[in-house]
């Protein structure tokens, strides 16, 4: 290698050392402020919501609360209404009846406020195809008001640095899913909501995630899921609700979980969770 290219290599490998430390950092300080502002508070709450369209209930009565610094997974059938019910979280689509407030701030009333403290991974990802993928989270950063900077952070963590610079239209199923989670990750917001975080994405990147997920917890975040990986959903989780038909029909940490769906069934303590989530949307 050229001494021209060596000096170049620890240019940049300075500028990501800077970057990654400077997203550490952020989120670092911005979690101690965010928990030491939800002290005593629900970061997300849920009351009595209920969403048709046209004859279909999607949504039956609805209520939940999720406190700061607590991971809660939301596991269903398809068709449940998981997906519908994040909407309605995330003020993209207004419920029929009841109301949703994030970090004290009512979705309806105040819904751009509400949505500034929400990093949002949807289930269905759509991206602007001749943008590159840190182009793209330039352009989310900026909407967000974050510095810049903390893109190449992202990028490092989610392993998008040989595609960072390359059209989203040519990004593989895994590609895809890690740019959309690191543009929710991006400004430390209040309240992570994930739908389906684990499609596409393999092993290594999984548990990476689940750390991660962890971590923003433990910062004073709160987090909320919706997958169809019992074991990952067992094992992140502080508490799971299970829905079917629109309602919620059983909420709980996994082992009190486990316990309910024991009573007067074959379901052995230690069975996979799935097991678990079968017997109780019977």
């Amino acid at each position: 290698m050229s001494e021209e290219n060596r000096v170049g290599e620890q240019e940049r490998a300075k500028e990501h050392d800077a970057a990654e430390a400077a997203v550490k950092h952020d989120a670092a300080a911005t979690g101690e402020k965010d928990a030491a502002a939800l002290v005593g508070r629900d970061a997300v709450e849920v009351e009595s919501v209920s969403k048709r369209f046209g004859e279909v209930v999607a949504v039956d009565g609805v209520s939940l609360r999720i406190a700061a610094g607590e991971t809660y997974s939301l596991i269903g059938a398809n068709g449940a209404g998981k997906s519908t019910l994040f909407r309605m979280i995330l003020g993209l689509t207004e419920p029929d009846e009841g109301s949703v407030a994030v970090c004290g701030v009512d979705i309806r009333k105040r819904a751009t406020e509400a949505k500034r403290h929400v990093g949002y991974l949807p289930e269905e990802l759509y991206f602007y195809q001749r943008l590159t993928g840190r182009e793209y989270l330039r352009l989310v950063a900026g909407l967000k008001g974050c510095a810049a900077e903390v893109v190449a952070g992202e990028v490092e963590f989610f392993e998008l640095r040989a595609v960072a610079d390359k059209w989203v239209g040519g990004y593989s199923l895994g590609m895809r899913k890690k740019l959309g989670l690191a543009a929710a990750f991006l400004g430390s917001p209040r309240a992570l909501v994930l739908d389906e975080p684990l499609n596409g994405l393999d092993v290594e990147m999984m548990r990476k995630l689940r750390l991660r997920i962890e971590r923003e917890r433990d910062a004073g975040r709160a987090v909320l899921i919706s997958s169809h990986v019992m074991s990952f959903v067992e094992r992140v989780s502080d508490r799971v609700g299970v829905m079917r038909a629109g309602r919620l029909v059983a909420e709980g940490t996994p082992s009190i979980l486990r316990e309910r769906a024991a009573v007067g069934s074959d379901v052995p303590g230690d069975a996979p969770f799935e097991d678990v989530f079968f017997r109780l949307v019977k």
